[in-house]
């Protein structure tokens, strides 16, 4: 009777942790009224890119960053593109996307002192393009991959900008060898994970997105989006494992990763992730 009462004292205490996070959203910077409302034409099933165009010539650091990605060496046309419209034929509808909700997310964690935004936006869009990858491997539409790959990890940027402490705490715990969902739950009661669902729910970004960054470290929980969950936790596997193996090791490593035989993913898969290694961190200096 003792041990109920006392895990239904923590789950208590977890709820209400939870909502003092989520009750402070409004003292994150606000996000500037035409942000929003690209923001919520790239959440509809059918986005109306005429439209789209206009609204991003009103907001010039976005049509800066939409000529610069244009321009790029990753999507290097033969001639420059000069209008909005050019850029947006040029780049595709996914990658609108992706800048829109870059920088929906840069507008909204401008600055946080606790932590390294750039190595966090290395990170994730790194992530991002290899589950984009994985997700085209087995059959998911990869541009909304890679969205939800971008987004994976906010709860990270809500605990840092809104616990800054606690977020201190949780680097020492991880530093000493702890699991970082671990020393999270031990420390603020929630993860990023559960936080970053809210979030991206808040913001209205499609169920099967919100269901796999809330169970991306748990992708067999996942209800709406198992398959897409699970790409999730591959990524972040491969992205902070690849670097540090041989050749031989990469095959070995995807071989016997349990992600591999879910997703029914090739050994030679290695070949893929060899070929867009570091076009992520190439990404969000051009993004974000």
């Amino acid at each position: 009777m003792r041990r109920l009462l006392l895990a239904r004292a923590i789950e208590r205490r977890k709820i209400m942790d939870e909502k003092a996070l989520l009750a402070r959203l409004n003292e994150l910077p606000r996000i500037q009224q035409v942000l929003q409302e690209l923001l919520e034409m790239v959440n509809k099933e059918e986005v109306d890119f005429g439209a789209l165009t206009k609204k991003i010539a009103m907001e010039q650091v976005l049509s800066a960053r939409l000529l610069r990605l244009a321009n790029s060496a990753h999507f290097g046309g033969s001639r420059t593109v000069a209008s909005i419209n050019d850029a947006v034929i040029r780049v595709g509808s996914g990658s609108v996307r992706t800048m829109v909700v870059a920088s929906v997310l840069s507008s909204a964690f401008p600055k946080i002192d606790t932590l390294d935004l750039q190595q966090y936006w290395s990170d994730t869009f790194e992530i991002a393009i290899i589950a984009s990858k994985l997700g085209a491997a087995c059959k998911l539409d990869a541009n909304s991959v890679f969205t939800t790959g971008i987004l994976h990890n906010i709860g990270q940027l809500m605990i840092h900008t809104l616990a800054p402490q606690e977020a201190l705490k949780i680097r020492l715990c991880v530093d000493a060898g702890e699991v970082e969902l671990e020393a999270q739950q031990q420390i603020i009661h929630t993860d990023a994970n559960v936080l970053g669902a809210k979030l991206a729910k808040a913001w209205k970004f499609p169920d099967e997105m919100v269901d796999a960054i809330a169970y991306s470290a748990q992708p067999e929980k996942a209800q709406l989006s198992p398959k897409l969950a699970r790409v999730l936790h591959f990524a972040r596997d491969i992205h902070h494992q690849w670097d540090i193996l041989t050749e031989k090791e990469k095959r070995l490593f995807l071989a016997e990763h349990p992600d591999t035989r879910v997703l029914a993913i090739s050994a030679t898969f290695a070949e893929t992730i060899d070929a867009v290694r570091g076009k992520g961190r190439e990404l969000a200096e051009q993004l974000v």
